[in-house]
């Protein structure tokens, strides 16, 4: 489908789910082969990230979805091992992927020497805005946001700690990075996605620097509907049917910018009624453990999120799909995929800010960011918002996907830039997707207490010239363009 840019867009963000017990996805994620299993096997958990194609030019990719159809290692002798995947074809939103982490699974694995890693793919969906002057791949008009299907395919992952050994009983981790930067490739009219290409895919051994002591990796913001709860543990499914099993601490961290429950505790998290945005820890096991809960939703209620772009028309803007609740069962809402591409109307919208990990942080007051976020005149390019719909009409096929919203709420962008400056807890990117129109390099500012690093210790360890990921709060008219939650320097 296409839309003219005169229309706007949003950025449906997906959810990646992690499930079953202890925290991996259901069916198990262990694999077999390679010699045989048992105790004396050891366990390696794979997590994913991906880092965004920087380079291209006036061609923002706003969505960039897949699923992952299978996993092997392989063995320098004997048989590949697989990672069984939980569903078989595991969805994965690489927009999202550049500042989150998803966790694909355990692999038991028999002790000995493996070579590589093969990963392979099912076609690939981008949402576009094409602003090059040139139709792309045949459809997709200069001018419009339009939607590509690329071919499916494989990789072969041997980059470092490849070749990997491990020994009997071993619990290690590693964390496979999806380059996109060299994978897209744009020639005349045509944008390509070669999963085969070289450096498609960096590796980490697990845990990456600046990652909690005592943990593998850290999954963030997985948003969805609390489906069950006991005194140890809840269980959060997300839009796209993945569960994720999680730990209970001893005390339970909630977050309630929206003042959804009074209690601020364990008893906020309700069965089939609370809408959250959680982390949590991996471990070596690959077990998750509940850092904190951000309550969204006291109740179900349709729901879109996604990155925003302007209209011509106050009040208006478009949404590429990524995430989603339903609850009304409205026919056009159940059919919605990421990528989509939604015409948001407000009608006498209410605006708020969901802090996260920003609530009750003394070193950003709510009043520095939610008094920037109070009206239409604060609905800027790039924002990610979950809107709350009031009416939803429409097909992809058609390019008709349309709704009402009467509440605003700013959520976490995700986005890619390269450093300019680094002074204090803030710095500089440039080289931002060109959809992000700032007439100035902006600032990102990090939150003692708040911000997580990945890849480095701290913001004095970020250095100029860096490719740095974040996710953040993006504001129209402010000191900082961005609140940063998260910083990830990119390999």
């Amino acid at each position: 489908m296409k839309r003219n840019k005169e229309l706007g867009y949003v950025l449906f963000v997906a959810i990646i789910g992690l499930a079953g017990c202890s925290g991996v996805p259901h069916g198990g994620t262990t694999g077999g082969g390679g010699g045989g299993g048992g105790s004396q096997n050891a366990s390696l958990t794979v997590t994913m990230t991906s880092k965004p194609d920087v380079s291209l030019t006036n061609i923002s990719v706003l969505s960039a979805t897949v699923s992952i159809t299978g996993i092997t290692l392989n063995p320098t002798s004997g048989n590949a091992v697989p990672l069984t995947l939980s569903p078989t074809t595991y969805p994965v939103d690489l927009t999202r992927l550049q500042a989150d982490t998803a966790l694909l699974g355990v692999l038991s694995l028999p002790s000995g020497s493996y070579s590589s890693a093969t990963v392979t793919f099912s076609a690939a969906n981008l949402t576009l805005d094409n602003q090059s002057g040139a139709t792309l791949n045949g459809t997709c008009l200069t001018g419009t946001i339009c939607k590509i299907v690329l071919p499916a395919g494989s990789s072969q992952v041997t980059s470092a700690p490849f070749p990997l050994t491990v020994t009997a009983a071993q619990a290690s981790g590693i964390s496979l990075n999806l380059n996109l930067n060299d994978a897209i490739t744009v020639s005349p009219g045509t944008v390509t996605l070669n999963f085969g290409a070289v450096d498609t895919f960096n590796v980490a051994a697990l845990p990456r620097t600046g990652t909690a002591s005592g943990a593998l990796d850290l999954i963030e913001d997985f948003v969805g509907l609390v489906t069950a709860k006991t005194s140890t543990s809840i269980t959060v499914m997300g839009s796209n049917g993945i569960s994720l099993s999680i730990a209970l601490p001893s005390t339970v961290v909630i977050e309630d910018p929206q003042g959804l429950c009074g209690a601020v505790n364990a008893t906020c998290l309700v069965a089939n009624q609370t809408v959250v945005s959680v982390d949590a820890t991996v471990n070596s096991a690959g077990a998750l453990t509940l850092v904190s809960a951000d309550l969204l939703s006291a109740t179900p209620q349709d729901e879109l999120e996604g990155t925003l772009i302007n209209t011509a028309t106050p009040g208006q803007f478009n949404l590429v799909v990524a995430n989603k609740v339903v609850a009304s069962g409205n026919t056009t809402l159940t059919a919605a995929n990421p990528g989509d591409v939604f015409l948001v109307t407000t009608t006498n919208p209410t605006f708020a800010v969901d802090l996260d990990e920003f609530f009750n942080n003394a070193s950003l007051p709510p009043a520095n960011v939610t008094t920037l976020f109070a009206g239409v005149g604060d609905l800027t390019d790039g924002q990610d918002v979950m809107v709350h719909v009031t009416t939803a009409t429409g097909t992809a096929a058609a390019g008709t996907q349309a709704i009402t919203a009467d509440q605003v709420l700013l959520r976490f962008t995700r986005t890619t830039g390269a450093v300019q400056t680094v002074s204090g807890q803030a710095f500089t990117l440039s080289n931002l997707p060109p959809f992000m129109s700032f007439t100035t390099n902006p600032q990102v500012e990090t939150i003692s207490g708040a911000t997580n690093f990945d890849g480095v210790t701290d913001v004095n360890s970020i250095t100029v010239s860096q490719t740095v990921s974040i996710r953040a709060l993006l504001l129209n008219n402010s000191t900082f363009s961005f609140y940063a939650a998260k910083v990830r320097v990119q390999p």
